[in-house]
Order: C-alpha cells, then structure tokens, then sequence
C-alpha cells in the first residue's frame, strides 16, 4: 500500500476510535492515542508482510499475539475486532491495489481472535 493511502487511512481508523470510545482518551491520555497510532502502523506493518508473503498465518498469529498483549494490559478484545473492522471500512474508499488483500487478512485476523 501507498504511504499516502496508509497514513489517511490510519488517520481516518484513528480519529473514528475516539470518537466511539471517547473513555479510552480519558483512561490512557494522550499517550494512549499515539500507541494506538503506533499500533495501526504495525498493523499495516504485518498486513503488508502477510499479503507480500502470500501467508494468511502471518497475520492471524499477529492479530492472536496482539489480542493477548492487549487485553493483559486491560483492553477488551472487542476493541481490537473493532480496530480491524474500521480498518477494512476504511479500505473500501480506496483504490490501492493493496487494499482487497487487506481486507481479506483482516477479515480472516478477526475470526482467529473471536
């Protein structure tokens, strides 16, 4: 995916997460907001190496990895199912050759940790 594709899109997953969670700003800061960007980014980060690699299971262990650390930290897998649903939103309104790939990982991502 495009760096420029990337960025809106994390920007846009972002912005949409405070809005619908507005606790979790109070609960964890500003801080809490930039790891939220960090962790779209390594989101992105294994969707590429997983669509790259042709590897669904590079993904799936990512999203199950990731849901464990999270909720041990006190976040509820939900917001990690929701963070990768807004994500594949998002794809929809972009033509990036990546984005079907994407969609189809995070799809796949969700299922393992429900």
């Amino acid at each position: 995916m495009n760096k420029q594709a990337r960025e809106t899109a994390i920007d846009q997953v972002v912005v949409e997460i405070y809005e619908a969670y507005p606790e979790i700003l109070e609960r964890f800061g500003e801080a809490g907001k930039a790891r939220c960007y960090e962790d779209n980014h390594h989101h992105f980060d294994h969707l590429q190496t997983a669509a790259s690699l042709g590897q669904s299971e590079v993904f799936t262990d990512y999203a199950i990895w990731l849901t464990n650390l999270l909720t041990a930290r006190g976040m509820n897998k939900n917001h990690v199912i929701d963070n990768f649903q807004r994500i594949h939103d998002v794809l929809e309104t972009t033509n990036d050759s990546d984005a079907k790939a994407f969609q189809q990982l995070l799809k796949q991502g969700i299922k393992a940790i429900q």
